[in-house]
């Protein structure tokens, strides 16, 4: 089973523009308005749902917004909600695009109990061995502690963890040997406490990560290309082909969810990075994540290269 985990999951409010804001005290009126479950764990599992693949969504929602950040993913009969429910509302984070412009007003979210955090350490203490556990988004500095105490008992019981999330949190993980470490070019100088200035800067500080102890390194860069760094060698892929792309959002999840479907079945890295930069692929030229034909027409032209 896979299970992500979306520490702060936001009911995100998109709004489609026919002219280019005006910031100068005018009203600007949307010609198209929509709502999605948002979250990176919560995108994971959307993808995987879209393979055929079932997950469970662990998090923390509650408030108004609750129900119906809940009823969103009803469309998806492949998530099994298992969520912690909480005394704050889920946020709402607000998505404005008009004429080449994208702009993202993002609510900071609720305050997580001790309590609410101890319900989710107990949700996760029940995974088996051999299971997955994806946690992907940013991790409340103040619930870090706990976080790490979390990954380290699963890691213990034989989960397979994979990380997207803060670098303080990622850097005490490292040495319990954590399945994956998903991170783009941005975010590594954080993680290997030097500036990343170039593709060979990145592939030896993802190599330091695998040497670390992940057994896997998928670091993206800006969404074009990505690399992987296992004990099998350096790998890189193509993301995008050209400049026809539609949103990088979501990207690096659609990677997540297509490796580790492909990996539960073959255990072949290689070709689940192939399979995991197609599903990248599909979203980063849909509206919205990747769906199964999109992935399939982009795995025949996907090609894993190895890096010397």
């Amino acid at each position: 089973m896979i299970c992500t985990c979306t520490m702060n999951p936001s009911l995100d409010y998109y709004m489609e523009f026919d002219k280019e804001l005006n910031g100068n005290d005018a009203v600007n009126r949307s010609s198209l308005e929509y709502y999605e479950a948002g979250g990176k764990g919560i995108n994971v599992s959307i993808v995987l749902n879209n393979l055929g693949i079932p997950t469970r969504a662990f998090g923390f929602v509650g408030g108004f917004t609750k129900d119906f950040y809940i009823s969103l993913l009803a469309k998806y009969e492949n998530i099994r909600p298992n969520f912690t429910y909480i005394n704050g509302h889920t946020r709402i984070n607000v998505k404005c695009s008009a004429e080449g412009q994208w702009t993202d007003l993002n609510a900071s979210g609720p305050i997580i109990t001790a309590e609410d955090m101890d319900n989710l350490m107990h949700k996760v203490s029940t995974l088996y061995s051999q299971d997955y556990f994806v946690l992907a988004g940013h991790t409340q500095e103040y619930l870090c502690s706990s976080a790490e105490e979390m990954l380290k008992n699963a890691i213990k019981d034989e989960v397979k963890v994979v990380l997207d999330t803060n670098a303080p949190l990622v850097k005490k993980i490292l040495p319990c040997h954590p399945f994956m470490i998903k991170t783009t070019m941005e975010e590594l100088p954080a993680l290997i406490d030097r500036e990343v200035k170039n593709e060979a800067d990145a592939i030896a500080g993802a190599k330091e990560l695998h040497e670390a102890g992940a057994r896997y390194v998928i670091v993206t860069d800006h969404s074009r290309s990505a690399y992987l760094i296992c004990k099998e060698g350096t790998y890189r892929v193509q993301l995008t082909r050209d400049e026809k792309y539609v949103s990088f959002v979501g990207t690096g999840d659609s990677l997540i969810a297509g490796f580790l479907m492909n990996y539960m079945r073959t255990k072949n890295p290689l070709d689940s990075f192939r399979f995991g930069a197609s599903c990248g692929s599909a979203t980063a030229y849909s509206k919205g994540l990747a769906t199964r034909a999109n992935i399939d027409n982009f795995y025949e032209t996907t090609k894993v290269e190895k890096i010397a």
